[in-house]
């Protein structure tokens, strides 16, 4: 069987991890929903477990982002339409439902990302890809909870406190710099997430020059591929569709 490459260079196998990521995401949001919007609590939401789970959906589609950036034949369009896309998720959540406003979520992470990794790309390809791969990891792993905790290492074994000035300056927070009074719903600063978009641009490489196992390139979940080909579409509108769903159960059907 031929590695199943798509004309526009797309890798099943991909697209499919991508699906699971988005539809992972879609079941989260569902479940806040009910939970911040609707009021119907959903304790394992605030257990340790659930956390643990959902980390590793978010972070396969920011790697997938910055695998994709490898194949991608003009990252300033694909950087400026996932961007477009999120300053529409901005203006629609500050209009109609203001109290889930947001103003950095990953659709504007992404989109300065791709944009951002196009700039220094070449910069980025002099360092020997083994030493990159552990450079990122690294300042992932340091700077993971900085916007939470405004520490740069590991609160409660070792690390390095963030000034003054940069916890309390406003409109610092897509660096990564949240100041007391800022809120929202999906927050995914560049600080620490583009370390893990920049670790996705890394393994991007070997992927790219074929170097997997040859059943990596050939396996087929066309279902799951098909949702990771339309990621985009599916994270702009979901939202609107899950509100509407649950709107109409909670207030005409359980009212």
């Amino acid at each position: 069987m031929g590695v199943i490459i798509h004309k526009n260079n797309r890798i099943d196998s991909l697209d499919a991890i991508r699906g699971v990521a988005i539809l992972a995401m879609v079941f989260y949001h569902a479940l806040y929903d009910i939970d911040d919007i609707f009021g119907y609590h959903i304790p394992i939401l605030d257990t340790l477990l659930f956390e643990i789970v959902r980390q590793p959906f978010t972070w396969a589609f920011i790697l997938l982002a910055g695998i994709s950036s490898r194949f991608s034949h003009n990252n300033i369009k694909r950087g400026l339409r996932v961007l477009f896309f999120g300053l529409v998720v901005t203006a629609v959540t500050v209009i109609l439902i203001p109290s889930q406003s947001i103003y950095f979520g990953i659709l504007h992470f992404m989109g300065i990302a791709i944009l951002l990794f196009e700039l220094i790309k070449p910069a980025c390809d002099r360092i020997p890809r083994k030493v990159a791969f552990l450079i990122w990891s690294f300042l992932f792993a340091i700077t993971f909870t900085m916007p939470e905790s405004h520490v740069i290492g590991f609160p409660g074994l070792i690390g390095i406190a963030l000034p003054e000035f940069l916890q309390n300056t406003p409109h610092l927070y897509a660096l990564g710099f949240p100041d007391a009074n800022f809120f929202s719903a999906d927050y995914f600063p560049m600080i620490p997430w583009f370390f893990m978009f920049l670790i996705g641009t890394v393994i991007g490489v070997p992927i790219k020059n074929r170097r997997l196992p040859e059943k990596f390139y050939t396996v087929r979940v066309p279902f799951l591929a098909a949702a990771g080909r339309n990621t985009l579409l599916i994270y702009v509108l979901h939202q609107p569709i899950i509100y509407g769903l649950l709107y109409v159960i909670f207030n005409v059907f359980f009212k």
